[in-house]
């Protein structure tokens, strides 16, 4: 997921190994970003009818990866890395038309169906 993410989301600003370094620290550093990870992809598989295998959630599902990544810039802002936040916050506004504030409180679970046009600010919970 780190190698597929980081290739979507890399640009002139920040190469792939750097974010695949982001979202590695993250999955390693926070057990709820994994428990919430296997929540969210389960919710795909089981929510959504188009879903025929968990590997097509992993490499074509845009609003899974948007959460994910929101989830990578969460930790980041947690962490007071609010520069590298934002960027990933930009970046997935830029690749899937998804926004999603890495300060909003985000539940597990969470399937975004298609997410084009999505956006859920700072003060959200979900």
């Amino acid at each position: 997921l780190s190698f597929h993410l980081a290739n979507r989301l890399s640009s002139p600003a920040m190469l792939s190994t750097q974010i695949m370094s982001l979202i590695r620290e993250a999955f390693d550093a926070d057990p709820e970003f994994r428990r919430n990870l296997r929540a969210d992809i389960l919710a795909v598989r089981d929510r959504d009818p188009a879903c025929t295998c968990l590997p097509d959630v992993f490499l074509y599902f845009k609003g899974f990866h948007a959460l994910q990544t929101y989830r990578v810039a969460h930790y980041l802002w947690k962490s007071g890395r609010r520069i590298l936040a934002h960027y990933l916050q930009s970046q997935v506004s830029q690749n899937f038309q998804i926004d999603i504030h890495p300060n909003a409180t985000l539940g597990s679970g969470i399937m975004l169906d298609h997410g084009t046009g999505i956006v859920i600010g700072e003060t959200a919970h979900l």
